[in-house]
């Protein structure tokens, strides 16, 4: 019928192969990756519970600011939001770092200053530039979604 050692019928034959082989490779690669995201995900708690919104409350921060006639004081709260359980426990860890990155950038303001900044929305997303910045130099690897000033006083 067919004759084996014929070079037409090899070639076809090594192409038979060589799709079985490269087809094979692609959908174990596939089912594999497809396994491994999933177990990755219950490793690090993907699960509902982790899912939720988790807020830290931070203590009240009293920065000297200087004024043009004598010195003022700005007193701070807010809270650091994060998505998960897991950053929020990390987060609870780097809490010096946090407190030492607010404490650096409100230092750097005048009474002045501060008093004239309107925009609210525009500090929080500056502290959480800094915070973000200078929380992954220091090996924290998540993501804060918001920094929300719960009281802000200048006196």
């Amino acid at each position: 019928m067919f004759n084996f050692s014929h070079p037409l019928v090899k070639l076809v034959l090594a192409g038979i192969a060589t799709s079985a082989l490269i087809g094979g490779t692609v959908f174990g690669t596939l089912h594999f990756t497809d396994k491994q995201v999933k177990d990755v995900s219950t490793i690090f708690g993907s699960n509902a519970k982790d899912a939720q919104t988790h807020f830290m409350s931070l203590d009240k921060f009293v920065i000297s600011l200087n004024g043009e006639e004598r010195p003022h004081y700005l007193l701070l709260e807010l809270d650091l939001k994060t998505s998960s359980l897991t950053a929020h426990e990390e987060l609870i860890r780097y809490r010096p770092v946090v407190n030492n990155v607010l404490l650096k950038m409100f230092s750097q303001y005048s009474y002045e200053e501060m008093r004239d900044i309107n925009d609210i929305d525009y500090m929080q997303k500056q502290v959480q530039m800094n915070l973000a910045k200078t929380l992954l130099e220091n090996g924290f690897m998540y993501n804060i979604d918001d920094v929300l000033f719960t009281k802000l006083v200048l006196q």
